[in-house]
């Protein structure tokens, strides 16, 4: 297009996006009425769409265009546009958050989301929507947009995970979701893990199926909704995994595909209590397990539990609790 034509198209992008970014941002619950058309556009957003359509293609391609800038102006965008704030938060209150040390002035503070407001709309215009075609994008066929996990351990070994996972299609036609998790092998186990000492259902959302082992310590399954999920389509599972023997003490959540939020709580055996338990943030999966390195401590409720979150998580990078089993 035309020097001109792009550059109108670019303003009139940041100014639906100003427009958005007011109250609650990507948050209100009136966002599907507040795309314009260029906004519009941009998303691939159809007539035809659902309001919770609508959503997910705004927020998946809102996300992917914060990824493309530049580093230092991801956490401004995502402050500005309300991704992982508080859910009360409006847009003067998350303005407030940009202020660094004495660096508070309103006008600085303005100024710097409109700067990355227009970053983001000369972004949408470097690259096709990623709801346009049916090939997948370097982030895969979907994302997590909510992850909630509940591990109850029983005794020193056994164990039993609740997971709720809320997944965006990014393709149409999407009939499986491939999850996996990965085992450390324990010390008093010189072989690979016994599927049998798996258990593996889906409680509500789809079924399970192709349990089966990809590595030495990896146990892969399918998740099939009970209809194919079209590009921007969001479906949640619920299921549970049961191990006789849990093979390392630590929990973690590695994703494949980004994933916008994790909680997870531990419940521990009060019988045995852990002598500690710390934080996993972000770290490589081969340190995840390693004591030594110096973590955030995480302290047991009067119920024997921790509890602790994560937002925006990074791709191949592991996320979670951690602890030392009492001796």
């Amino acid at each position: 297009m035309a020097q001109e034509a792009a550059e109108a198209k670019i303003n009139a992008l940041s100014a639906e996006l100003k427009l958005l970014r007011k109250g609650l941002g990507i948050q209100a619950k009136t966002l599907p009425g507040l795309v314009g058309e260029q906004l519009r556009e941009v998303c691939g957003v159809h007539e035809d769409d659902s309001p919770g359509t609508v959503r997910g293609k705004v927020v998946e391609t809102l996300r992917r265009l914060i990824e493309k800038l530049p580093e230092s102006h991801r956490r401004t965008a995502r402050i500005v546009l309300g991704f992982g704030t508080g859910a009360n938060e409006r847009y003067t209150q998350r303005l407030e958050l940009l202020g660094t040390g004495a660096d508070r002035n309103v006008r600085t503070m303005q100024r710097r989301a409109d700067d990355v407001i227009y970053l983001i709309a000369e972004a949408a215009y470097g690259a096709p929507s990623p709801y346009g075609g049916a090939a997948t994008s370097d982030d895969g066929p979907w994302h997590t947009s909510a992850l909630a996990v509940r591990l109850t351990l029983t005794g020193v070994a056994a164990a039993e995970v609740f997971e709720t996972r809320r997944v965006v299609s990014h393709v149409a036609g999407l009939a499986d979701v491939e999850h996996a998790i990965s085992l450390a092998r324990p010390a008093s186990t010189s072989g690979q893990p016994d599927l049998s000492g798996l258990g593996i259902d889906v409680v509500a959302g789809g079924e399970v199926h192709s349990v089966r082992m990809v590595s030495s310590s990896r146990v892969a399954f399918s998740l099939r909704p009970p209809q194919p999920l079209d590009a921007g389509d969001e479906h949640e599972f619920f299921f549970r995994i049961r191990v006789d023997e849990l093979p390392s003490p630590f929990y973690c959540c590695t994703p494949e595909f980004p994933c916008e939020r994790f909680d997870v709580n531990v419940r521990f055996d009060r019988r045995q209590p852990p002598q500690r338990v710390w934080r996993i943030d972000g770290e490589f999966s081969k340190d995840a397990q390693d004591p030594l390195t110096a973590r955030k401590p995480l302290f047991l409720d009067n119920a024997g539990e921790v509890h602790t979150g994560f937002r925006d998580l990074r791709s191949a990078r592991s996320y979670g609790v951690g602890w030392q089993p009492a001796s």
